[in-house]
């Protein structure tokens, strides 16, 4: 799936040309300052808004935009949660897909975006479009001449959860909702302080994330975050970002549990019979696990859903209570 970060992810996101959301520790933008508190108490939003977005473009807002464009899959997942589906005129194709979208529900019946025409946004009549860092220069070019609003996120966005919940409050501003989005990271927060309590105490079993494309996550990923949260230890935290690694080093780590997203679930399979892992306690003790692709590649609020899925294969004895989401 879209692994956000991983080159799984980039591949799939340069063959669809849209997604692989707002991914790391980028500058810091206007909604930085709110999010150390999530307590319900932003500041209030006014129009006209100018505000530069984190490719150092100025993004001037003439009013609260009634006619959004997503061009993210993380963008299409905070969207539905802080607006009504009529104040969204369009969403990536990848939303209506349950293997990679967590609001299939909620974005039926609005239109799709292949994501690399930007006539099909025009003619929308947009007021303001939310892209990612890797968009076409084309689409681009044309929706600047054209004078719609775009705010373009970085792809070094959301390498994080905290990345992820300050992008959350980065849309909610713009789209005029600061009380929405304070309190969607509050449950957040809320969501994931449940389960580490819920573990807390239990032994934490060594963890790899690894996939077909032969990269694990390192330090620098929201797995890497989700791994933690959910009471394990990364053992490819020594590494930076998502890296290319060898059969000689999973055997050095000895991870007691492998996983890899459900859509890659093959791929375990393959591991469980290679004849060179057969010493990684997570191989030999058949501790390799499937975590749902639409949870575990999360740029967005859902990223919390990681976590209890993680925790739950890592801890099977734990009490844990599935974190709602606010929809």
């Amino acid at each position: 799936m879209i692994r956000n970060q991983t080159f799984k992810g980039m591949a799939l996101a340069a063959a669809f040309a849209l997604v692989a959301p707002i991914t790391g520790c980028g500058a810091p933008h206007a909604a930085q300052n709110s999010v150390t508190s999530a307590s319900g108490a932003a500041s209030p939003v006014t129009y006209p808004m100018t505000i530069k977005d984190d490719m150092g473009d100025t993004v001037t807002l003439k009013h609260q935009p009634m006619r959004i464009v997503s061009g993210s899959e993380g963008t299409d997942e905070i969207l539905v949660s802080l607006v009504p589906k009529s104040r969204i005129a369009l969403v990536t194709t990848l939303a209506s897909n349950p293997e990679y979208s967590n609001v299939v529900r909620q974005v039926k019946g609005i239109p799709a975006w292949s994501g690399d025409d930007p006539e099909q946004a025009l003619a929308v009549h947009p007021d303001l479009v939310l892209e990612a860092g890797y968009v076409s220069p084309k689409v681009v070019d044309q929706l600047h001449q054209a004078g719609v609003p775009m705010y373009t996120f970085s792809l070094n966005d959301f390498n994080s959860i905290f990345d992820i919940e300050r992008n959350i409050l980065t849309v909610g501003r713009l789209v005029g909702e600061p009380g929405k989005a304070d309190a969607l990271v509050a449950s957040m927060r809320q969501g994931i302080a449940q389960i580490e309590s819920a573990v807390q105490g239990q032994r934490k079993p060594t963890v790899l994330d690894y996939g077909s494309y032969g990269f694990a996550a390192g330090r620098s990923t929201t797995v890497d975050d989700i791994i933690r949260d959910a009471g394990g230890v990364n053992v490819a935290h020594t590494l930076n970002g998502w890296q290319k690694i060898t059969d000689e080093q999973i055997v050095k780590w000895n991870p007691d549990v492998i996983i890899d997203s459900s859509d890659d679930a093959a791929f375990l399979k393959k591991l469980a019979s290679d004849p060179a892992l057969q010493s990684v306690a997570a191989v030999r003790e058949h501790h390799l696990y499937a975590i749902d692709s639409a949870d575990l590649s999360s740029v967005s609020q859902y990223v919390v859903r990681a976590v209890y899925d993680v925790a739950k294969v890592l801890h099977p004895s734990a009490h844990l209570k599935e974190p709602k989401v606010m929809a």
